[in-house]
């Protein structure tokens, strides 16, 4: 008896110790395992009790949420979910989960949130989410599913509210989607729609519209009849006419990136409670006068368009602008001092002096000001022949400057004289280079810190076309006092000399140089035509 006693007492204090049953934090440990906890972005202390634990919410000795979304989870589907009687949300979405999902899911009644999108999931997931009728918010989309019957997959979800079906292979949408009258949320996002659009008119309270990477050439009627939708995204598609956004009043933010538009809808600018609009990855050169009619634009995106030239100063009419992103486009010259309080300018042309003034505002806010990197100088294509000398020239120089040349765009050769210079072309330097110029400088208070990467120049093979050595030849070589240059059929617009370090020694147009104040040493000819640029090495004796 005294033995029953004590043994019964030490398993209370086991169970004490944690604010769950054993069981369940056994499952919770064995998700743990088996899911690459160790590498988890956020992971578990084992020795603590389990509702320390990050994304466990634990009610009344139950575990009663599992969110875990975006954690680094790598393995396949948890197994052991039918110890969670009381789970009201589990949120495994956007990790590395495998495999198909687990016949335990079907047994959390209780469930009203289930998020397992845009993990690498496979098979048919119906017959275990089917039975879950208390589901308000489901996201099962970006995966590899292959639903047999996605109506019938969907019959016994009438209190949903939010619906994913995104990257589902569907070609219309479903059926069954137009009885969810509660609905708010809908992501059909990365399909190839091209039928049912009829079925959202009956969706009265939708408030949120996924449509983006549908192959769309036009906006649904339906849209129109949306009049609670306040986010629409119809980024990525082919869409030319935005008259059926005329209705849509209750819009607050609109996506429509990659629509390769050329101008701004004029549909678009009669939206009234308009605030949020990204018009990003279109071919937009101008029109930007009328976004002024926006007066409750708050952000506003235009990043990697067309916009060449000066700073696009009708943009700062608009009255409640408060972020503006302009990178990736063309612009250069000055930059106004009235800008938004976060401005996004970087990877376009202004200068470093442009930057500089801007540092130079006492009042301008530089904790939301972006404007490293920047671009200079033009794409460029170099002849090179294997076994002669070639160079890669850029126009920045001084010592405000440190330099980093790099192949193929990324490759860090850790080499920073101003120029590139080759002494015998190889074939494996046949690619495509840049050069990082750094600088940086203290201006009041404030440290600026710009890289400015020279556009791509090319160092290609053209011999199979025509031999650089039988078009241009340079003599006498070595020479003491004269290099000469003979020119076949070519047409000479530059001669720059530079030395070994990179420094240039010499500029001209002449066909006969004087080079006999040089030091002795090396030197490359760097010969500009018509038809490009081409290199030769020389010694001066």
């Amino acid at each position: 008896m005294k033995k029953t006693l004590l043994f019964i007492l030490i398993s209370n204090f086991i169970w004490a110790q944690w604010s769950i049953s054993n069981a369940q934090r056994n499952a919770l440990v064995s998700l743990y395992d088996n899911t690459n906890g160790q590498n988890w972005n956020r992971t578990w202390d084992l020795s603590k009790d389990p509702r320390t634990w990050f994304g466990i919410t634990v009610k009344n000795g139950d575990v009663v949420q599992i969110s875990l979304n975006n954690n680094a989870l790598k393995g396949v589907f948890p197994s052991n979910l039918a110890l969670f009687t009381k789970l009201q949300k589990l949120d495994l979405g956007n990790n590395e989960l495998n495999g198909e999902v687990a016949p335990s899911l079907s047994s959390l009644a209780t469930l009203t949130v289930l998020d397992i999108s845009n993990n690498r999931l496979s098979g048919d997931p119906s017959a275990r989410i089917s039975g879950l009728t208390n589901l308000e918010d489901l996201s099962i989309g970006g995966n590899n599913f292959e639903v047999s019957d996605l109506n019938a997959s969907l019959q016994n979800f009438s209190k949903l509210k939010s619906l994913n079906l995104s990257q589902m292979q569907l070609t219309e949408i479903p059926a069954k989607i137009s009885t969810f009258s509660n609905l708010q949320q809908l992501d059909l996002s990365n399909n190839q729609l091209t039928s049912g659009f009829n079925r959202l008119g009956s969706l009265i309270f939708l408030q949120d519209l996924n449509l983006s990477n549908n192959q769309l050439n036009n906006i649904p009627a339906e849209v129109a009849t949306l009049i609670k939708l306040i986010k629409l995204d119809l980024s990525h598609n082919n869409i030319s006419n935005y008259s059926n956004l005329g209705n849509a009043l209750s819009l607050e933010q609109l996506n429509i990136a990659d629509n390769k538009l050329e101008q701004i809808p004029s549909k678009i600018t009669t939206l009234p409670n308009l605030l949020n609009l990204n018009l990003n990855q279109n071919n937009i050169k101008s029109g930007l006068s009328n976004l002024s009619q926006l007066k409750k634009l708050q952000q506003l995106s235009i990043d990697d368009n067309d916009l060449r030239g000066s700073f696009p100063t009708e943009l700062l009419n608009i009255p409640s602008l408060l972020m503006l992103s302009i990178r990736d486009n063309h612009l250069d010259g000055s930059i106004p001092s009235n800008l938004p309080p976060i401005i996004d300018l970087s990877n376009n042309r202004f200068t470093k002096q442009a930057i500089e003034a801007q540092f130079a505002n006492l009042n301008f806010n530089y904790d939301s000001f972006y404007y490293s990197p920047q671009r200079y100088d033009g794409p460029a294509e170099v002849l090179g022949v294997i076994g002669q000398p070639a160079s890669l020239y850029q126009s920045l120089s001084g010592t405000d400057y440190s330099f980093t040349w790099f192949k193929n765009l990324d490759e860090n050769m850790n080499i920073g004289t101003e120029n590139l210079f080759f002494n015998e072309v190889k074939s494996e330097d046949y690619a495509t280079y840049t050069v990082e110029a750094f600088t940086y400088k203290k201006i009041g208070n404030n440290l600026m810190q710009l890289s400015l990467f020279r556009e791509p120049i090319k160092l290609t093979d053209k011999l199979g076309v025509e031999d650089p050595s039988r078009s241009i030849k340079i003599f006498p070589n070595p020479t003491t006092d004269f290099i000469n240059i003979l020119a076949t059929n070519k047409s000479i617009e530059k001669v720059l000399i530079y030395d070994l370090s990179g420094k240039q020694v010499m500029s001209t147009t002449a066909t006969r140089i004087n080079v006999s104040r040089l030091p002795s040493g090396v030197y490359m000819l760097n010969i500009k035509t018509e038809n490009g640029i081409k290199n030769f090495k020389f010694i001066k004796q």
